[in-house]
Parts: C-alpha cells; structure tokens; sequence
C-alpha cells in the first residue's frame, strides 16, 4: 500500500521560507556515544551563508531525539537563544533569528540529546546500529541514507545543501577506536574511560554521509605510486580481520 503524504513530510521535502535564505558550509559535530543505553548527545555547529534576508530558519532532528538549547553568534560572543524564539513541529524546529545581513558567514550551535531510531534492517531500514563484533565487543554505526541525517544530528536534512566541509568529534569508551570521513586528526584521551576522535573532511559531502564507525578498529597504511606523486593509503579494519 502507498504511504500517506504527511504534514511531516512536507517539511521534510520542501525547500520553503525557512530554508532558502541560508547556506550550509560546514557541520562540526561533537558527539558522545552512550554504549550501554543506547544514547547519544552533544551539539552541532553550524556554519552558514545568508543568501537574502530572513529571520526563520528550519533545523530538522527526528524524534525522540531532542534540541536542548541553541546558541547563536555575534562576532566572538556566543549568545543563548530564548526559549520562545524555538518552536517545534513534528521533527522540524523553527528558530528565530535577528536578521542576518546578506552574503555574511555566521554560526548557530545546536546542543541536543536523545536515544535515536534504531534501523531494524540496515541499510534499507535506517537509523543506528548497535552490534557487536566477532569478539564480543561493541560495533555501532548509523544507516540514513533515506531516512536522512536527522536521525541522529540536526541539521539541514536536505539534499540539495551539502555542506562545504565537515569535522567529527566523537567521543566513545577509550577500549574502542572511531573512524570517520576524510582524514583522521587524533585522539585526546579524555581520564574518564573515553577518547575524542577527530576527523575532517575538506570538500563538500551529503549529510547522510557523515557517519561515524565505532568498534575495535586498527590501522595499516601503505603508499601508492600516483602519476602525479604519492599517495598515502589509509586501512581501518576490525581487529579480528586485520591478517
């Protein structure tokens, strides 16, 4: 049977008002992941361009995760948006903003927690994946091509803005490793039992791409003779599959 077009989803598919003014250039999320509850939290800042003026603007996060606070900027100073300037319907969140004056970058920070979708039947059944590898230890990654980024983290979850560039600061036990997009830039053990991992991503990427894997990874590289130099080969497999 065809599924009825919701309200939800012209939300989700419409590039209206509330989207059409701004530009994504960068995501730079920083994420916690909760093994034993299935939980996840952090914040997400968000890099943007204005096109035109406007003074609404659409951040979309699934439920049940929830945005728990969001601060905007002026210059340097970092400024708490008020509660009644946030409204919510459905899985999208309408802020408002001063206006913004035109083609000038600026930054939102979005602060939010939950315990996202689990897929049920990844990759066609989207939302995170909590397994476990051969040996017992936890194997976490996100599935959300379809269902969209928003299962996780907001953002612009439309497909027509890629951000520009994109980092992820993930935080996961200090036993595990986590392997991102683009380049890894290390780890900072953080005392607790959990380490931050920190990738980066220089050029523009879906935002359903932006996905993070969680196990018991390790590392081999070598370097392949390109015809325009020498290019460094980076391999994270699961340790029980490194031979």
């Amino acid at each position: 049977a065809r599924q009825q077009l919701t309200h939800a989803d012209t939300l989700r598919g419409t590039y209206g008002a509330a989207r059409d003014w701004w530009n994504v250039l960068k995501y730079d999320l920083h994420v916690k992941f909760n093994i034993p509850d299935s939980t996840i939290s952090g914040y997400n800042v968000i890099q943007f361009k204005t096109l035109k003026k406007g003074d609404v603007m659409q951040i979309d996060l699934q439920e049940p995760m929830q945005i728990d606070s969001i601060l905007v900027t002026s210059g340097v100073i970092k400024i708490p948006l008020r509660k009644e300037a946030i409204s919510k319907n459905g899985n999208a969140y309408f802020i408002s903003l001063a206006n913004y004056r035109p083609q000038t970058t600026n930054y939102i920070i979005v602060y939010f927690h939950g315990k996202p979708t689990i897929a049920r039947r990844p990759p066609w059944d989207g939302g995170l994946i909590w397994k476990k590898s051969a040996d017992g230890s936890p194997w976490v990654s996100i599935a959300c091509q379809g269902l969209g980024a928003s299962v996780w983290y907001p953002c612009k979850d439309h497909q027509s803005d890629e951000p520009d560039s994109a980092e992820m600061h993930i935080t996961v036990p200090d036993s595990l490793m986590c392997v991102g997009n683009g380049r890894y830039r290390g780890k900072i053990n953080n005392g607790d039992g959990t380490a931050t991992y920190d990738w980066a991503v220089t050029e523009p990427i879906n935002n359903y791409n932006i996905i993070p894997y969680i196990g018991k990874y390790v590392h081999f590289n070598e370097v392949y003779k390109g015809e325009k130099g020498d290019l460094d080969m980076d391999y994270w497999v699961l340790e029980e599959n490194l031979e």
